[in-house]
């Protein structure tokens, strides 16, 4: 059993009904910490609502959700995000008439200071911090390989870049916890692999990260924990191999022959 202090994230019998028909039913999760947790199941089984009750997107129906010890359901995905949960999202929501460096800068207002009327009337204060902003910018997008494009519209990248410019813009929040939501859905193979390796490397950054995928070899070789739900319902929990190997989980997804 997992002490208490090694659990960055818990929810407790989060249950979501929408128009009476239940997405998400008493699901309870604990995440420990620098560990990669993946949530998969066939479409419509309730891994998205998941992570939108976690962010604070929809508020559940009941249940708690725990983050460091501290209950967090209730609260705006904002202040979710000055907590330390960032996330993308299964469709690409990238700024797309924004440069690629304006969408990082983005993601770095959890961490400024300045108030809207010192930036109206360009305070020293205000110049000093966006040149430190700019330059956490500039080193995120050299983490993800993105810094020769940083004055790119982000809508002239190609897709795969555009995958990795949402979560440099997650990652600019300095977050502790990632949710990324199916990450290497459209990509290719060669892309596939990359964005293994980067989901690695920001494991070793110390970041904890839950994600939604269908690519099962992406989530096999990468995760050291998996959800299985089905329906709504959690059905299986367990390492790689523990799940693929569990009769509930084959069900799900190949049916009873």
């Amino acid at each position: 059993m997992m002490s208490q202090s090694e659990i960055i994230l818990r929810t407790d019998r989060l249950r979501k009904a929408f128009s009476g028909v239940l997405a998400l039913n008493n699901f309870s999760l604990d995440v420990k910490h620098n560990e990669i947790t993946a949530i998969i199941g066939p479409n419509g089984a309730g891994k998205t609502t998941a992570l939108n009750l976690i962010t604070g997107i929809y508020p559940p129906t009941s249940g708690k959700v725990i983050f460091e010890g501290m209950t967090i359901t209730g609260l705006k995905p904002f202040h979710i995000a000055f907590q330390g949960i960032t996330r993308t999202f299964q469709n690409l929501q990238v700024f797309r008439n924004m440069t690629v460096l304006e969408n990082v800068m983005v993601g770095l207002h959890t961490q400024t200071r300045s108030e809207f009327f010192s930036c109206l009337l360009h305070m020293p204060a205000v110049g000093k911090e966006e040149k430190i902003v700019k330059e956490e910018s500039y080193s995120i997008l050299r983490f993800l390989n993105l810094e020769k494009k940083a004055d790119w519209l982000s809508a002239n990248l190609p897709f795969g870049e555009q995958k990795r410019l949402e979560i440099a813009r997650a990652l600019a929040g300095k977050p502790k916890l990632v949710l990324l939501d199916e990450p290497v859905a459209g990509l290719n193979i060669r892309e596939t692999e990359e964005m293994s390796e980067l989901i690695m490397k920001i494991k070793e950054k110390g970041i904890t990260i839950v994600l939604v995928e269908h690519d099962m070899n992406l989530v096999m070789g990468i995760s050291d924990k998996i959800i299985v739900l089905n329906y709504g319902q959690k059905i299986s929990e367990g390492t790689p191999r523990e799940v693929q190997n569990d009769p509930k989980v084959i069900q799900a997804y190949l049916g009873e022959g």
